[in-house]
């Protein structure tokens, strides 16, 4: 078992909802680390389980969407 396998839950909270350096404040707070120790154990948590911070879709793609058809609607409209 590594050092970062046994996180407290709010760091591993703030990792998996993508807060990385939120993660690294609680985990120097909670542990009296210093930013380059807590920061290799998160980088290190992350490493372990790869699964822990995937890209989060933040709503792009339907933004397009919505652009495109308001476009095409006021397309639509102008040679109507």
């Amino acid at each position: 078992m590594t050092e970062s396998s046994n996180l407290p839950a709010e760091v591993v909270n703030a990792i998996l909802a993508g807060r990385k350096i939120e993660a690294i404040k609680l985990l120097r707070e909670a542990r009296g680390l210093g930013l380059k120790e807590a920061k290799h154990a998160v980088d290190a948590y992350i490493r372990e389980n790869p699964s822990a911070q995937q890209p989060r879709s933040s709503g792009g793609g339907l933004v397009i969407i919505v652009v495109l058809a308001i476009l095409a609607y006021a397309l639509y409209k102008s040679l109507a």
